[in-house]
């Protein structure tokens, strides 16, 4: 009986941290004011994909800005830059209704930080 009430508690703390797990990674699904543009990213099989939105909201996905993984409570992946015309390595975090982005080249790092729109 003690063995069995000891496998409940683990089971349920183990799923309560898988499920926890699963809200933070959909805090990023969202429309994102970039400052010059708004990014749309939504999900995509197992990666979390950042595509520019016209002013009347349509998705243009000829474009994609952002390709990214979730990887120990992080967003880990790659931001195009469009007038470097290249690919950047890219951390996000979300916090407060704001993406911040760690942006890296091979010399210097930048942080970004865009606005939830909805």
């Amino acid at each position: 009986m003690r063995n069995s009430i000891y496998f409940i508690t683990i089971f349920f703390l183990v799923m309560s941290t898988h499920l926890f797990a699963q809200d933070k990674q959909e805090d990023i699904v969202a429309v994102w004011d970039a400052g010059e543009a708004k990014v749309e990213i939504y999900k995509k099989d197992e990666r979390y994909i950042g595509n520019p939105i016209n002013s009347e909201g349509n998705r243009n996905q000829q474009i994609e800005v952002l390709n990214l993984e979730y990887k120990e409570g992080k967003w880990i992946g790659k931001l195009y830059s469009r007038k470097g015309n290249r690919l950047l390595d890219v951390v996000c975090e979300v916090k407060e209704k704001k993406l911040h982005l760690e942006v890296s080249t091979r010399f210097a790092t930048r942080i970004l930080e865009w606005k939830q729109v909805k």
